[in-house]
């Protein structure tokens, strides 16, 4: 079955919550305990994203962590890559196919590798085209229905979506402010 890893989850998120909000230096301890996210391994996925250059670590007594990256420009397939590795769908898909370790004995003669490689390809595609931005703009939006649809679909103008969440203009994103829907 194909699941997220703990760690992706928790990576998500932290920074979805670090992307609700911008500006703020939030102590991983307090992401933890809001989330029920045990401490210490919220700590090494932060320390990941901040090697990965998706947050910036502030040191210090009021230290934490911030969004470092345009959630526009965060792909779910990249957020993955950085905490679990390449995207592998089946052992003869992937980056690391000619790796003689993890290279399957029937490749040579397999009769469904083309079919699952491209079926990996549309995997690999669909995960580059989620960005952390819709990610945020589905987590927040009450006009969403329960499930994630990951679609731009813009919230009736009753008034029930927070400031400038799920908004018609189009904006562009800068630290110090909250995701805006781009649609």
């Amino acid at each position: 079955m194909l699941a997220l890893t703990r760690k992706t989850e928790y990576a998500l998120i932290a920074l979805t919550h670090l992307a609700q909000n911008v500006g703020v230096v939030c102590a991983a301890r307090e992401i933890a305990e809001k989330f029920h996210i045990p401490t210490a391994l919220l700590m090494n996925v932060l320390k990941t994203l901040n090697q990965g250059e998706l947050v910036k670590s502030v040191r210090g007594a009021k230290g934490g962590y911030s969004l470092a990256a345009k959630p526009d420009d965060v792909s779910l397939a990249s957020i993955i890559r950085m905490i679990e590795g390449p995207v592998r769908f089946v052992q003869c898909s992937g980056e690391a196919v000619a790796s003689s370790d993890e290279a399957c004995d029937l490749i040579d003669l397999c009769p469904i590798k083309l079919p699952l490689q491209r079926i990996h390809a549309r995997l690999e595609q669909f995960l580059q085209q989620i960005t952390l931005a819709d990610i945020v703009r589905d987590a927040t939006s009450t006009c969403q229905p329960t499930t994630l649809t990951l679609a731009s679909a813009p919230c009736k103008p009753s008034g029930c979506c927070r400031s400038g969440v799920g908004s018609h203009a189009s904006h562009e994103w800068s630290p110090g402010e909250a995701v805006r829907s781009s649609t």
